[in-house]
């Protein structure tokens, strides 16, 4: 980190965590006393053996016994790789490794960090921080170390540079430093990286891509900035919090894939970390027995509950409590014990029968208990404890009828926890009445809104496509079928009238063979062009049973080799005996879950009516083929299932959005249900698929706004190349950048929708635009994204045209006339008045003038004049002229940029250099809007006002401020008190003159 905005960033955040009351103490890198080969301060280390151990304190020496372990630990990352080893070194730090002393009888547990006082431990922040293994040497920008262990390591950026994020440092950790030097990592909590606007975090080989940011749920969203930074840090990284997520929130989750297991570490989001301690208050509450926790679908809640069993376990006060996770399904049974017991809680039970049930609560069993809520039918009292926990997960769907009394019978003095992400109001059930607490504000002891989330980045907004299928009947030809079958039957009008009104029935027109194959089709076809690119799978919910084997049959028919569809659902006897194939026990249907998760796997597609609709977490399904009407809180929790966050292993391609394409009208219900509100730090988008093909049209609109100059008619390299002179430097380059990608997000959702046949043209033209101008050296990797796997097929599509052009700054004739003007500004002294020389080419003269730069440009920092200079020579030199208007204007401006080379070289002569003043390009255009409009009888600065307005807004240049309400609003408002402060009118042309170029050009 060398650049001086960097240091700034990383001295605010110094400052935050030494001076505020958090607990941390600065050390010089100089003054810690560790080698630079050593990932430990062992002198520290040490320390706290002898001050947590008696054993050790007793005799010191016997930390020889422990320091060999803890750097075997180290080592061992090299064979092991980097998440073993952090698995193993955080069970040394949690203190649970034991050690058998020599000459003592019993193993006991070594503590290296003390959690109950976590200020009592050694606290250092540590910048610059180097790290030498061999060949190999890392600096890191900030390290916070705990007793000597380095257990936060921080990356900054500069704020001020359109280049850089803070994914950028991010990826800095991921795939530099976890790589090259891992052992220095093997101690590590959590990582974060920052370039002063916002915070990120993520855990070891976490892809940074999904890293988030930390807050509080109370807390405003504020908008990207330091003050945003800087807050996240204080919560984030307060030793009690790095601590609390080490002992308690550190999970390692075993996974399994077509390649085999794997181990990935899981940490906590800051929604997740506050529900728990508010389910522990709630626990130690003698006068409280329940609360609702009320988090958006797709959150965490599962992590969230194996969170809070292992923090209530913790706690030596409630005396080894009982938990029981309670879930109104069978097949949630086996999800939440695998996930528990992936993540490694211990003692984990399941009370899958009545019996069981029964049995583990009257044998006074601890630990945590899996069951569901059908197991406590009719069970009567049994256990009175107060220290029984009760999670009841979906809270909403079972838990408010007579089973939910039966619960509470049978435990009386438990404490009942409920979680949902769709609370409900309805005269005959309240989720509120049964679990919210009326003390708790709006009754709910913790809630992590949908529009958090999504600003967050934790879920994903989810979009609706309505396909709505048309069915033309013949009224007549229908009226004569029934004529003819009650004849032939010999039924009577009665009869006949039944007949006709059951065949008009919902499900009976649902299952018309023409209705079933126009759907289908339609299905796999909606697939295969718009979601498989991406490498996501689908979901189809038919009306019911016979349905989903109906539409199994005609969709398998129209899939390719290498594609699968399957049906999941229940059977029972008496159905017919086709159906047995779909007739799963658990673990047949566990593979087929995972099935569907492997994006290698062929298995594209599953076939449901009422399984998986809820509770079935699939981040790689991208998509809900919805052909069932569903209602309220079942329909939010099915089109849920599509709002995970998932990046494609294979490509490294987002999903951005959850997608349900709707056959059956759902119309208002289905808005009701993706609704989300605007929030300060990100726009809603609208929900339907039509509004947002005009939203696209918009963007696209705003991006081709940027190149009215170029002729659309000329050759594809020359439509290219003046594009690309449209962007003349990495400023305006990132700018495109930024409007580009939000209509390639867009356009990745909907294509190939024939309403985007209007702005497919337009679009491909300018990804191939960003295409061409996308830098090499990494850039921001917010802004210059991978292309969507769309997108990218369209840039190569029917490239034509492509010729090399000539054309260039040789077609500017340098005449008698511009020569002389040129020799009489001292540009080619060796040449006299009257000698008739082959007139210079144009790359002569910038030569010449390049030269006579560099020489005012070497050596130390440059004169604010010389790079403008430069500047403009660049833009000389990049110049595209192409017709006879264009060299005219190209001569004038090198005639200029020559006149004011020499003008500058003689005010440097005679030591008034400074008295040329560089007019910032913004604040020249200000100035002359706020002369321009000012009434003439204001006795005015402009310069002054000027300097006022830029220091209001360059904060926020760059941070999409114009896209939030609560940051345009703040620019306005900031804009009219300056004006008003320095007396000129804070409204009419003034104001909307200035307000338009501010948010064009900040």
């Amino acid at each position: 980190m060398s650049d001086l905005a960097e240091s700034a960033v990383q001295a605010a955040l110094v400052d935050r965590l030494t001076k505020h009351d958090l607990g941390w103490h600065v050390v010089e890198p100089g003054d810690l006393p560790r080698q630079l080969d050593g990932v430990m301060v062992e002198e520290h280390v040490i320390e706290a053996l002898i001050r947590l151990n008696p054993v050790i304190a007793e005799r010191p020496e016997r930390v020889e016994e422990v320091l060999p372990r803890l750097r075997a630990t180290l080592l061992a990352v090299a064979n092991d790789g980097l998440v073993a080893a952090n698995e193993e070194m955080t069970a040394w730090l949690c203190g649970r490794k034991t050690t058998k002393f020599l000459d003592t009888e019993d193993y006991v547990p070594v503590r290296l960090i003390d959690f109950d006082e976590p200020r009592s431990n050694r606290l250092v922040v540590c910048t610059e921080v180097t790290f030498a293994p061999g060949h190999e040497e890392r600096r890191y920008d900030l390290v916070l170390f705990v007793n000597g262990f380095p257990l936060v390591v921080g990356e900054t950026k500069t704020p001020i540079s359109k280049h850089t994020s803070w994914l950028n440092g991010a990826n800095d950790i991921y795939n530099g430093y976890e790589v090259k030097t891992p052992a220095f990592f093997v101690p590590n909590v959590l990582s974060f990286a920052t370039e002063g606007k916002d915070l990120r975090y993520g855990a070891v080989r976490q892809p940074p891509e999904t890293w988030l940011p930390w807050s509080k749920t109370t807390d405003e969203l504020l908008l990207p900035g330091m003050a945003s930074v800087l807050r996240s840090a204080e919560l984030l990284l307060a030793p009690e919090m790095v601590l609390d997520i080490l002992r308690t929130y550190t999970l390692f989750s075993r996974r399994s894939s077509t390649q085999g297991g794997y181990v990935i570490k899981v940490i906590p989001r800051y929604p997740q970390v506050e529900a728990v301690d508010s389910i522990v208050v709630r626990v130690r509450d003698t006068a409280k027995r329940q609360g609702l926790v009320w988090h958006h679908q797709g959150s965490g809640k599962t992590l969230l509950m194996a969170f809070a069993a292992a923090k209530l376990r913790q706690q030596l006060d409630l005396d080894a409590p009982t938990i029981l996770v309670v879930l109104d399904r069978l097949d949630l049974i086996e999800q939440v014990q695998g996930e528990f017991a992936s993540v490694g809680i211990p003692g984990l039970k399941v009370g899958e029968t009545k019996e069981q049930l029964r049995r583990l609560l009257k044998e006074d069993a601890r630990g945590v208990i899996v069951t569901t809520i059908f197991r406590f039918k009719d069970a009567g009292p049994l256990n009175d404890r107060p220290n029984i926990v009760l999670m009841v997960d979906e809270a909403h769907r079972t838990q408010e009828g007579r089973l939910g009394l039966d619960m509470r019978e049978a435990l009386p003095n438990a404490k009942f926890i409920g979680l949902t992400g769709t609370p409900i109001s309805t005269d005959d059930r309240n989720t509120w009445a049964t679990f919210g607490d009326p003390d708790d504000p709006d009754g709910v002891l913790n809630h992590y809104s949908v529009e958090r989330s999504i600003a967050d980045g934790a879920t994903l907004p989810i979009h609706v496509e309505t396909r709505l299928v048309d069915f033309h009947i013949d009224h007549d030809a229908l009226d004569q079928a029934y004529a003819e079958l009650a004849e032939a039957e010999g039924l009577d009008e009665r009869e006949a009238g039944i007949v006709a009104k059951r065949a008009s029935r919902v499900d009976q027109i649902m299952k018309a063979p023409d209705r079933i194959a126009a759907v289908c089709a339609d299905i796999v076809e909606h697939y295969r062009s718009k979601v498989a690119p991406l490498g996501l799978k689908a979901q189809v919910v038919a009306f019911d049973r016979e349905l989903c084997v109906a539409y199994h049959e005609a969709i398998t028919a129209l899939l390719e080799p290498g594609e699968e569809a399957t049906v999941v659902m229940t059977t029972a006897k008496g159905d017919p005996i086709e159906w047995d194939a779909w007739d799963r026990d658990r673990d047949a249907e566990a593979k087929v879950k995972d099935r569907f998760r492997d994006v290698d796997d062929p298995l594209k597609i599953l076939i449901v009516t009422a399984k998986l609709l809820t509770g079935f977490d699939a981040p790689i399904e991208g998509v809900m083929y919805l052909d069932k009407p569903l209602r309220a809180h079942t329909l939010f929790q099915a089109v849920c299932r599509t709002n995970r966050r998932w990046s494609n292993p294979n490509t490294g391609q987002e999903k951005l959005h959850g997608l349900i394409v709707d056959y059956v009208g759902m119309g208002n219900e289905l808005a009701r249900a993706v609704a989300v509100r605007d929030t300060g730090i990100r726009k809603a988008l609208p929900s339907d698929v039509d509004e947002l093909v005009a939203l696209l049209r918009e963007y696209i609109d705003t991006c081709m706004a940027r190149f009215a100059a170029v002729d659309r008619h000329a050759s594809g390299f020359e439509q290219l190349y003046a594009a690309q002179e449209c962007l003349p430097d990495q400023a305006a380059r990132d700018a495109f950048a930024a409007e580009f990608i939000r209509a390639e997000g867009l356009f990745e959702f909907l294509w190939p929708d024939t309403a985007l046949k209007p702005v497919e043209s337009d679009y491909k033209w300018l990804a191939r635009i960003y295409k061409s101008v996308t830098p090499t050296d990494a850039p921001d990797r917010l802004l210059w994204q991978r292309l969507g796997a769309k997108t990218a097929e369209l840039i190569h599509e029917h490239l034509s045209d492509v010729t090399v052009d000539g054309r260039g700054l040789e077609t500017v004739a340098i005449d008698a006339g511009v020569f002389e003007a040129l020799r009489q500004l001292n540009l080619f002294p060796d040449i006299d008045e009257g000698d008739d020389p082959e007139p210079p080419t144009v790359e002569d003269i910038l030569d010449k003038l390049e030269a006579r730069l560099q020489r005012k440009l070497a050596g130390g920092t440059s004169h604010p004049v010389w790079v403008s200079l430069a500047d403009r020579l660049e833009a000389l030199r990049r110049a595209k002229v192409d017709s006879a208007a264009a060299s005219v204007e190209f001569l004038k401006q090198l005639l200029v940029l020559a006149k004011d080379l020499v003008e500058a070289e003689k005010a440097d002569e005679e030591g008034r250099l400074d008295d040329i003043k560089v007019v910032d390009p913004d604040k020249g255009a200000l100035t002359q809007i706020l002369a321009e409009y000012a009434p003439p009888d204001v006795p005015v600065i402009i310069e002054t006002v000027v300097e006022k307005i830029d220091a209001i807004v360059r904060p926020v240049r760059g941070t999409g401020w114009q896209e939030s309400q609560p940051g345009d609003r703040e620019v306005r408002q900031q804009l009219r008190l300056v004006l008003k402060d320095s007396g000129l009118p804070p409204q009419g042309e003034i104001f909307d003159r200035a307000y338009a170029y501010i948010r064009e050009h900040y």
